[in-house]
């Protein structure tokens, strides 16, 4: 891999895929949950089963993924030959372009945008890439006890949390988008260590799979599958069914600590044995089926993101579906969506090497050295390293 963006003949295809999958996922979590859900009263009981469904197998599984692609990303790009300083300043470069892309998303579409949080926390990440495998997992350690004792520091030292933002009939949607905003980032030390936590165990599966080369064989997968598939289901089957159980855990004084880090670790066993099995289920696969939908997807996921709120959210405002998303209207958004966008990443990659969005960020971290379009040698769809 040269200094330069990546070409189409250098993207890794596997990686595309994933991503790909990843984006999916954010689709369908962004339409099922984030638009504001109709009362449980109106659901049928298909709504009620599908809601379940897509809570265990989705919801937040596909975050995880993209975090620790977020990671994997910033070590392929250490991963190329040059001078590490100019490597690194260029990285930053572009986190500071998926920044700026990510604030212009957060404030006039998409409040939960998690573009800005993700380039702001692999910046602080960027920090530990020479660190020890011990000090990365030591932070590690420091970012999961955080929500448990973030809560506790406020109310030692008498400071009152932010307010959630309360909707009003007068407002008009970008003025309340903007109040969620500001809740969103004044709020950032309550929920965004579980991103951070992922970015660093992204870092990790960088250095051991791309820096030192391990390879692991169909049997150590499968392994791996298994006890991912089974810490995932008994990381969400355990508070739900011992809910009131764990409630009673012993705590430290009035606090609790004990028992938020224990749903916390549950989560987290949950989202990354979800996660994992999912990743490598998606690369066994690959041996016999080469995934180009979920390629295509992927080599063009910025895009692809932000294209999302685009059309959801001028549809909501048009059939004032806000507050009124029930699984089964999830269901079809998402359906319609994931093909138009199928149908749409398929013809741009016929005529262009990159995404639309994607040759932006790289016309903005690398300057005029970018080409849009294909050379007639190319060929047609090839595959990806670089996260979003």
């Amino acid at each position: 891999m040269n200094p330069a963006p990546v070409q189409s003949s250098q993207r890794i295809h596997y990686l595309d895929v994933v991503r790909g999958f990843a984006i999916t996922g954010v689709l369908i979590a962004f339409i099922s949950w984030n638009l504001g859900t109709a009362p449980e009263s109106v659901y049928t009981s298909f709504d009620i089963t599908l809601d379940k469904v897509l809570v265990f197998l989705v919801d937040s599984k596909c975050y995880t993924i993209l975090a620790n692609l977020f990671a994997v990303g910033f070590v392929l790009h250490m991963s190329k030959p040059g001078n590490p300083a100019r490597r690194l300043n260029t990285y930053r470069k572009r986190l500071a372009g998926l920044l700026i892309i990510g604030i212009i998303h957060a404030v006039f579409l998409r409040n939960g945008d998690i573009l800005a949080p993700y380039a702001l926390l692999t910046l602080l990440v960027s920090l530990f890439y020479q660190s020890s495998t011990r000090t990365i997992i030591i932070a590690m350690v420091i970012t999961f006890l955080l929500p448990a004792l973030v809560p506790e520091i406020y109310m030692v030292l008498h400071l009152s949390q932010p307010q959630r933002p309360v909707s009003n009939e007068n407002s008009n949607y970008l003025s309340e988008n903007l109040a969620w905003v500001k809740y969103f980032y004044t709020t950032l030390a309550f929920f965004w260590e579980t991103t951070l936590f992922f970015l660093f165990s992204g870092l990790l599966l960088g250095r051991v799979f791309i820096q030192n080369k391990k390879k692991l064989n169909d049997r150590q997968l499968m392994f791996i599958t298994t006890i991912g598939l089974i810490a995932g289901v008994a990381g969400y089957w355990i508070p739900n069914a011992f809910g009131n159980l764990l409630a009673r855990i012993p705590d430290i004084g009035n606090t609790f600590i004990l028992r938020k880090l224990t749903y916390d670790l549950l989560m987290l066993i949950h989202r990354a044995g979800l996660a994992t099995t999912y990743a490598i289920v998606l690369y066994l696969l690959l041996k016999r089926f080469s995934l180009d939908v979920l390629a295509t997807l992927g080599r063009t996921s910025l895009s692809n993101y932000i294209m999302q709120a685009v059309i959801v959210v001028p549809v909501c405002l048009a059939f004032n579906l806000f507050d009124h998303i029930t699984p089964t209207i999830a269901l079809i958004m998402t359906i319609t969506i994931w093909i138009f966008q199928v149908l749409f990443s398929s013809w741009w990659l016929k005529i262009y090497q990159f995404g639309p969005l994607e040759w932006v960020l790289r016309r903005f971290t690398y300057g005029k050295t970018v080409t849009a379009k294909k050379s007639k040698i190319k060929d047609g769809l090839v595959v990806g390293s670089e996260s979003f």
